[in-house]
């Protein structure tokens, strides 16, 4: 199918370049006549703008693509006065990160050396503190001890978890343990952290809840607040990493440029960036499975070596 002429082409259009296929799909990004600009998903470079092309339509007619749902072209960052909003330090395709993986882990997701946490990988403790959750606080448990006014218990329990993991840092994980000391904070969040994990999907409502328990948390003057990525993703995580997503700010944001992603981060809580941090991890999950990922675990151990954490 040719695309016509001005004005068939439209921003959002996703076309390929009938010369040059190896660059893949792209996304037209603007309309100026008979010029149209367009980001072409695969083609390489690590500048941002590299796969940026500007296309005179009396030359080349473009095709417009079969699929018009192309999961990354679809989440691009906004577009604007011939740049990206989000300045980009390095680029890299979705190709290009996958033998980024591969280069420290070349079987993948089933290398020993990714496998074992005393050979330096990345997936044995998680899934061991994953375990932990489930056979302490999972099974009705969680509720169970909710309904005794165990609070005290379900706190023991969730740091015990917590500690098993090195993904929060040593004040994030102060600023857990000190606000959960509240007996009434504690309530609230582990009330609405059941509501979270007992609702058959992700619900916007209930974790918009449990974002605001969060943010809920005391904390003393001058120490780091509970109101953190980090400490409000950490425990939907690993309790069911195949639903919930893990968000270390830096690093997520890191790995979301290079893939030219938008996840419209706030540092604020809010289910804004954490929808956009699942619809991201879903799109990797997908894109992995042939290279043995199973979850967001593999998917988060991913991100962290495409951003700062694989420098």
């Amino acid at each position: 199918m040719t695309v016509p002429t001005e004005p068939g082409y439209r921003a959002g259009l996703l076309v390929v370049h009938p010369q040059r296929p190896e660059w893949g799909p792209g996304r037209v990004l603007s309309v100026d006549g008979t010029k149209i600009t367009v980001y072409f998903r695969d083609l390489p470079g690590e500048h941002p703008e590299a796969a940026v092309r500007t296309i005179e339509t009396r030359y080349v007619s473009l095709d417009a693509a079969t699929d018009q749902s192309d999961p990354f072209l679809k989440n691009l960052p906004p577009y604007a006065n011939g740049r990206f909003e989000r300045p980009l330090k390095r680029r890299v395709t979705l190709r290009e990160g996958i033998d980024l993986f591969g280069s420290r882990y070349p079987l993948f997701f089933e290398d020993p050396g990714y496998l074992k946490h005393a050979e330096g990988g990345e997936r044995e403790y998680k899934w061991r503190a994953h375990e932990k959750f489930v056979s302490t606080l999972g099974g009705g448990r969680l509720a169970a001890l909710l309904a005794d006014g165990e609070v005290a218990e379900i706190r023991r329990r969730v740091l015990a978890v917590e500690g098993l993991l090195n993904l929060v840092s040593i004040y994030e994980k102060a600023a857990l343990r000190d606000g959960l000391a509240d007996y009434s904070g504690a309530l609230r969040l582990f009330s609405a952290l059941r509501r979270v994990l007992e609702a058959p999907g992700v619900d916007p409502a209930l974790f918009e809840e449990y974002l605001a328990a969060v943010e809920s948390l005391p904390s003393e003057a001058g120490k780091t607040s509970p109101a953190k990525w980090t400490i409000a993703t950490i425990l939907p995580f690993v309790a069911d990493p195949v639903r919930f997503m893990f968000l270390k700010p830096a690093v997520t944001q890191q790995c979301a440029d290079r893939l030219t992603f938008d996840l419209a981060y706030r540092p604020q809580l809010n289910w804004v960036t954490y929808s956009r941090l699942l619809a991201m991890a879903g799109i990797l999950l997908a894109a992995l499975r042939p290279y043995g990922a199973r979850d967001f675990i593999d998917v988060q151990s991913f991100i962290w070596r495409i951003g700062d954490g694989g420098d």
